[in-house]
């Protein structure tokens, strides 16, 4: 399949746990080559070889994730898109141009298989996130988007990660709102909301994924 047929969120996610499965995998291969010449090396050898694969694997998985990202980047259709998303997920660092986005929302959606409307995963039938062109509703809050500053973040609880984004906008009744969204209480693919929130500040909002 070429990456030009793979959906944003497909690529996304390939990119994101990669880098995990690369490393590991590397550290795997390390150890393994390094027990089949164990007899032919003494201790202090041996030792010196274990503990020098731990970086090893680190290094030549981090470089083999950026060429990956890089070849991923370049074959997409939404490349602008794709390098934000890496920045905002810590996948890498790149600067990003300032120039203004051409893309047509309605193709973007459909390209990619996304919704604009999002339900509690406790109540699937029950509506929670709403993007609506130049506006966001956020359960009974609606917000426009050039009023709409928030802040993507990935919170660590021991073994697990939380997506979490806080906000703050002027909503409806002219009320400044401040809260936040756990993004695992959404009923979505994993990394689509933030997609979607990236897309429409580059649209509509103020362009603050462009400097994380």
């Amino acid at each position: 399949m070429k990456i030009t047929n793979l959906n944003i969120t497909t690529e996304v996610n390939i990119l994101f746990y990669s880098r995990k499965v690369i490393i590991a995998f590397l550290l795997f291969s390390f150890i393994f080559i390094l027990s089949l010449f164990r007899k032919n090396l003494n201790d202090s050898v041996q030792i010196t070889l274990f503990l020098l694969s731990f970086p090893l694997a680190i290094i030549a998985g981090y470089c083999i994730n950026i060429w990956l990202r890089n070849y991923f980047i370049s074959q997409s259709k939404y490349p602008l898109v794709l390098s934000i998303i890496c920045n905002v997920l810590e996948i890498s660092r790149q600067k990003i141009s300032s120039k203004p986005i051409d893309i047509n929302l309605e193709e973007f959606i459909n390209d990619n298989n996304l919704s604009l409307t999002y339900n509690y995963t406790s109540n699937p039938t029950h509506p929670i996130l709403v993007f609506n062109r130049n506006k966001i509703r956020y359960f009974t809050q609606e917000y426009d988007w050039d009023n709409f500053k928030w802040d993507f973040y990935i919170k660590r609880e021991g073994r697990f990660t939380k997506e979490v984004l806080k906000y703050r906008g002027i909503n409806q009744n002219n009320t400044s709102i401040q809260d936040y969204i756990e993004f695992e209480k959404i009923e979505a693919k994993n990394h689509e909301i933030i997609i979607l929130f990236i897309i429409h500040d580059l649209l509509f909002g103020k362009g603050l994924s462009r400097y994380y």
